[in-house]
C-alpha cells in the first residue's frame, strides 16, 4: 500500500480537539498529523497516534503562522493555503481529511483507503442535482453536474504532480476561472473544483450509496456516517465567539456560534454565553455518547 497520510487541523481553536483525538485513536491505529499553533500545542502533545505539526514563524515550519493567521482571517483562504502545501508535500500518498469537530464511534479510515482502491477520491456525497438555486440557468447547470464529495470525513490519491502549490491553492478556491468555466461549471463548495479534477484523473467512490450513479442523496444515517458524530463549523464558531475572526455573513455566525455552543456543553464539559444548536438528532446522540469507550450506549 502506497503511504497513508492522515490529517486535522485546529489552527487558533485547539480547544476543541481533545475529545476528536481520544475519539480517533480509540478505534483507528493510522497515527493522525495535527496541524496547531505552537502555543496550542499541549493541547496534542504526549498523545499516542497524534503526530502534532506545528506552525510557527521558523524556518523549519511548513508555513509562515503570520501569513497562514492572516489568510484564515479570510475563512477557506487559510485551510486552501494549509491544504495546498499538505498535498504538495505528499505527493503520491493516500490523503485522507478529517474535521476536527468529528467524534468518532468506529474506523472510518479503512473505509476510506477501501474506496481509494476503486477511485481517484471517496467520501459522501455532496448533491449537486438538489441544490437550490433562485438562478435558473445556474439551477439548471448544477443539476446536470454530478455530485462532489463532503470533506468532513474523506480521501484521495494524490496523483496532482503537475499542479503547482498555486495552482492547487486557486483550484482548491475556484479562483482564476473564466466565465465559461464559472457558468457551465458552478461549484458549491470548498474543493469541489479539486473534486471534479481527481474524479476526471481516476474516478469516484461515494460512500453510504446505494449506487455509484452521478447524482443522489447525503443521508447522515448511513453505515460510514453512523461511525462518527459530525458536526459543522465548530472551529469557526470558536474564533467568531472569541473575537479572532469575523464571520462572512451575520446567519453563519449565529449558526456556527451555537454549533460551538452545543459541542462545548457536551464535549468540553463548558456552557457558553451562547445557545447551543437544536438539534434533537445531535443531542440524542451525545446524551448517550459512553466517553470512555466512544460508543453509544442504550
Amino acid at each position: 500500500m502506497k503511504q497513508v497520510y492522515v490529517w486535522t487541523e485546529a489552527l487558533g481553536c485547539a480547544e476543541i480537539l481533545p475529545p476528536m483525538l481520544s475519539s480517533y485513536t480509540k478505534h483507528h491505529d493510522f497515527q493522525i498529523h495535527v496541524f496547531v499553533y505552537e502555543e496550542d500545542l499541549h493541547y496534542v502533545s504526549n498523545l499516542n497516534g497524534v503526530v502534532p505539526v506545528v506552525i510557527d514563524n521558523s524556518k523549519e515550519s511548513l508555513l509562515n503562522k503570520a501569513v497562514l493567521s492572516e489568510a484564515y482571517r479570510e475563512g477557506h483562504k487559510g485551510t486552501a493555503l494549509l491544504w495546498s502545501h499538505v498535498i504538495d508535500v505528499n505527493k503520491g500518498a493516500f490523503l485522507i481529511h478529517l474535521d476536527a469537530d468529528t467524534i468518532f464511534l468506529g474506523d472510518v479510515v479503512s473505509e476510506i483507503l477501501d474506496g481509494l482502491t476503486i477511485a481517484g477520491i471517496t467520501g459522501t456525497r455532496r448533491p449537486y442535482r438538489r441544490t437550490v438555486s433562485r438562478n435558473n440557468v445556474r439551477k439548471l447547470h448544477l443539476f446536470l453536474r454530478p455530485d462532489a464529495v463532503n470533506t468532513h470525513a474523506f480521501g484521495f490519491r494524490n496523483d496532482v504532480n503537475r499542479l503547482s502549490r498555486l495552482e492547487l491553492f486557486n483550484r482548491i478556491l475556484a479562483r482564476n476561472r473564466s466565465f465559461p468555466q464559472r457558468l457551465f461549471l458552478p461549484v458549491i463548495d470548498f474543493f469541489d473544483p479539486m473534486t471534479f479534477y481527481l474524479r476526471r484523473k481516476n474516478g469516484i467512490h461515494y460512500l453510504d450509496s446505494r449506487d455509484q450513479s452521478r447524482s443522489g442523496e447525503y443521508s447522515r444515517y448511513g453505515n460510514f456516517e453512523k461511525k462518527m458524530i459530525s458536526f459543522a463549523a465548530v472551529g469557526s464558531g470558536y474564533s467568531f465567539f472569541h473575537g479572532f475572526s469575523k464571520a462572512p455573513s451575520r446567519p453563519y455566525e449565529e449558526f456556527a456560534i451555537s454549533s460551538y455552543s452545543l459541542y462545548s456543553k457536551y464535549l468540553l464539559r463548558k456552557e457558553i454565553e451562547a445557545a447551543p444548536l437544536k438539534s434533537d438528532y445531535l443531542e440524542d446522540q451525545l446524551k448517550k455518547l459512553d466517553v470512555s469507550s466512544w460508543t453509544i450506549g442504550e
